[in-house]
């Protein structure tokens, strides 16, 4: 199942589990177990209706997530993995790590690297693009783009002097809204080149 940039998709599975997928998006989906979903590229919001006989299962990267009964968010994002929890809990890597992720805690992953980031997240705010909310707490300029990218639908690319630069706040965004909008918000220039939208340094 894949969605273009700008396009969200509900997935509704045979027990009852729901797959929201935000837009440049990609799950596989195994039609001999729908307890088992790969999500490839993108972000997807899980809604699992829990059996403990047979647990959701979400392989990520070089990753495992295995459901306790849960509202999760998962997005990928070339090498990084992140994972946000909004109700009951999952498990990382459970022959591994074996990391419980409770509601209101999250995650972040990158391949090849042992170290794990652990934070706090209120339950609420989890998949908040849904509603048009991202919701940012020391993410990079260039994660910022990349969100943007996913929810319009357009090209959104930070410029290298401003892509390493952490961003904390939130914001509202509207279908077909113009990105320029944001730019005080997010203490950038929002410049076009094309059919490319860069966030670049404010000039004086």
């Amino acid at each position: 199942v894949e969605t273009a940039p700008g396009t969200r998709r509900v997935v509704a599975l045979e027990d009852g589990s729901k797959i929201i997928l935000n837009g440049g998006t990609r799950v596989i989906l195994d039609h001999k177990d729908q307890r088992y979903a790969t999500l490839e590229r993108g972000e997807a919001l899980f809604d699992v209706v829990h059996d403990d006989d047979a647990p959701f299962k979400v392989k990520v990267g070089d990753a495992t997530l295995v459901d306790v009964g849960t509202r999760f968010n998962v997005l990928r994002e070339g090498s990084t993995t992140a994972v946000q929890v909004a109700e009951g809990a999952v498990v990382y890597n459970p022959e591994t790590e074996a990391v419980r992720l409770d509601a209101g805690r999250a995650l972040r992953a990158v391949d090849g690297e042992a170290q794990l980031a652990l934070t706090a997240v209120t339950p609420d705010a989890v998949a908040g693009w849904r509603e048009g909310r991202l919701i940012y707490d020391g993410q990079t300029m260039a994660e910022v783009a990349a969100d943007l990218a996913r929810w319009s639908g357009q090209t959104v690319r930070a410029d290298p002097r401003v892509a390493g630069r952490r961003f904390r706040g939130v914001l509202s965004l509207a279908d077909g809204e113009d990105i320029v909008r944001l730019a005080p918000l997010l203490d950038v220039e929002v410049r076009r080149s094309g059919q490319i939208w860069i966030l670049a340094p404010r000039t004086p």
